[in-house]
Order: structure tokens, then C-alpha cells, then sequence
């Protein structure tokens, strides 16, 4: 099996002009780890599940993503009034629980 080294700003890797699906992803990520695209998958599927689990009301409320440069955390909107823009009617918006995923400081290195 031949596992790819990076280090971490990107590596001597060219970058990737259009939006790949998931299956492009996978098979991206399969030939650069020397993975079968059935382990990839259940390696993405258990990451999503993991953030997932710490997002849950009793979880952490914070995940960040090893390697990639993202962290997601689960944040309390209060209650507000909001304005319609079309009639001007003042709409209460009711308070609720959101995610946020923030980008760290390597990946937005990797941009500029």
C-alpha cells in the first residue's frame, strides 16, 4: 500500500480546476492512499458519524476535521425580529440551535 506524504500547505500536489463529485473524491482519494474506494468510504462515513455524535445536544458542540483545516461547532441563535424586505412586517424569528463550520489558520494559508 502506498500512502502519500503531504505537508500540510498543499505539498507538491497542482491544484484541481473543477468541482469534483463524490465518487471522483473517492476515487481521488483511493489513488492517492492506495486504498480500496470501500475502505474510503467507510473512513468518510465514520468521520461524518463522529461529527455528527459531537454536534448531538449532550456531545462536545465542537469537531475539528484532522488535517483538512476545518472546525464545526454548535452554536445558540437568540430569538430576533426580523424585517420582511418586500411588505416592511416585522417577522419574529424564533431562537435555535445552528453548526458553523470555521476555516483554520493552515487552510486559508493554503489559499493565499
Amino acid at each position: 500500500m502506498a500512502l502519500s506524504t503531504s505537508t500540510g500547505n498543499g505539498g507538491s500536489h497542482s491544484a484541481i480546476a473543477t468541482k469534483q463529485t463524490k465518487a471522483q473524491v473517492l476515487e481521488s482519494l483511493s489513488h492517492e492512499t492506495g486504498l480500496p474506494r470501500s475502505q474510503i468510504q467507510n473512513v468518510l462515513s465514520a468521520l461524518s458519524d463522529l461529527a455528527k455524535r459531537h454536534m448531538m445536544a449532550s456531545g462536545s458542540g465542537e469537531f475539528v476535521v484532522p488535517d483538512v483545516g476545518v472546525k464545526i461547532r454548535r452554536v445558540h441563535r437568540k430569538a430576533r425580529t426580523a424585517r420582511n424586505p418586500i411588505t416592511g412586517e416585522s417577522i419574529a424569528v424564533p431562537a435555535k440551535t445552528a453548526v458553523k463550520a470555521t476555516v483554520l489558520k493552515s487552510l486559508k494559508d493554503a489559499v493565499n
